[in-house]
């Protein structure tokens, strides 16, 4: 049994770690998205500090004296910047000075390397618009209504999904592999340096291992369910949960379609009213078939959530755009303990860890390169053992083929 495990954890990670190595590697770097769309795109991150910020119609306003046929589709408030965008990517974004309301710029805050990582880290190079897109990868997979599978579980989807479910893998089979039991557990955490490369990797690829077994083995839980909807309903069915209806997301049909719609900051108004003391920090306006306008709000701030220059808010809410008193919680209050740790914790904090500030961060960026460490000792190991097996296959050639002396 422990023989078999050995050899699927290592075949396993020789066969697919490569694409693990990709997804936890670009993931390690956009921890640090906000500050580094900051530093090179500088000069739409300015923000003034004024005491008081221009709220979201005063931002949409000086964009539209800037192109009066610019289509806002979505408004986003961070860290001091309005970033208005259109729902046509190639449309651009413009970022306005919360502090003064003035135009920051207009570009594209999603191209280069870093569109590139979101990309291929989200979306598994499925999002359009993006660098990096692959057609192919966006069409329906064959898993796509499976069970456990979305109907629109795309190709790019299953790449991620198959990349959670190896760290998940990879992270019990090494603590089983690991474990030298209890007289001797002390042993699993030393480095014996001086004993050659092969005793030094050796060590070095279990004590990095079993150090970041727990994080590996959420981060590939949690991403799995991002990419597979059954594993959220299992999590709720083992925990008590209730998991979110097939219809969260839909608006009731509004009562008065044709009638005149409500302003931005009525709407804005009615969704901070229903969360006394937040703070919204992204609106998507209404469109055709689509009658409402959806807000992010940020509930109960605190010093540890301050930092997520990227995280836009801990609620949802939809409001009909012809009566603000129609307001349906897309993502509300967790009504359970496993609800709290599957909707609050598991995406912004235990995941994405862009929730919290820099130095927090650290500990996932130095985390989500674990898997390039463990590739880099695991082939090095790997390498001594497959050089040492051809020197005893060609010692036994040798021997067999050496002449039988005489008596």
């Amino acid at each position: 049994m422990r023989r078999a495990l050995i050899v699927s954890h290592r075949w396993g990670s020789i066969v697919l770690g490569l694409l693990l190595v990709v997804v936890c590697t670009s993931g390690a770097i956009l921890v640090y998205e906000p500050e580094l769309a900051r530093a090179t795109k500088s000069a739409l991150f300015t923000s003034t500090d004024t005491g008081h910020q221009v709220g979201f119609t005063s931002a949409m306003a000086s964009v539209h004296a800037a192109d009066p046929s610019f289509d806002a589709a979505y408004l986003s408030l961070k860290d001091g910047v309005y970033f208005i965008s259109s729902s046509d990517t190639a449309a651009g974004t413009w970022a306005v000075d919360a502090g003064t309301g003035k135009i920051n710029g207009h570009g594209n805050i999603d191209d280069g390397i870093l569109g590139f990582l979101v990309n291929l880290h989200d979306c598994g190079l499925t999002c359009e618009g993006y660098p990096g897109y692959v057609a192919w990868l966006a069409k329906p997979s064959v898993m796509a209504d499976w069970g456990w599978f979305t109907a629109d579980m795309t190709w790019g989807a299953v790449l991620l999904g198959v990349s959670g479910a190896l760290l998940v893998f990879l992270a019990i089979s090494g603590i089983v592999i690991w474990y030298p039991g209890l007289r001797r557990w002390r042993n699993g955490f030393r480095v014996r340096v001086g004993k050659g490369r092969f005793a030094r990797d050796a060590d070095l690829h279990n004590v990095i291992g079993i150090v970041a077994a727990v994080p590996l083995l959420i981060w590939g839980l949690t991403g799995m369910n991002f990419e597979i909807s059954g594993v959220g309903k299992v999590w709720y069915a083992a925990t008590g949960g209730i998991a979110p209806t097939d219809d969260a997301y839909d608006m009731p049909a509004p009562g008065s379609a044709d009638g005149p719609r409500i302003s931005l900051d009525q709407a804005i108004d009615a969704a901070q009213a229903h969360y006394p003391g937040s703070r919204a920090t992204w609106v998507g306006m209404p469109s055709e078939g689509a009658e409402y306008y959806s807000v992010d709000l940020l509930v109960g701030e605190s010093d540890l959530w301050s930092g997520g220059a990227t995280y836009h808010g801990n609620r949802e809410l939809g409001v009909d755009a012809h009566d603000p008193a129609v307001i349906k919680e897309f993502s509300g209050a967790p009504k359970t303990v496993s609800n709290a740790i599957a909707d609050d914790w598991a995406q912004p904090t235990l995941h994405y860890g862009v929730s919290v500030n820099g130095w927090w961060r650290a500990l996932w960026f130095v985390f989500g390169l674990t898997p390039l460490m463990l590739m880099i000792t695991g082939l090095s190991t790997w390498q001594i053992r497959q050089r040492n097996a051809r020197r005893r296959r060609r010692r036994t050639r040798e021997r067999a083929a050496a002449p039988v002396s005489a008596a």
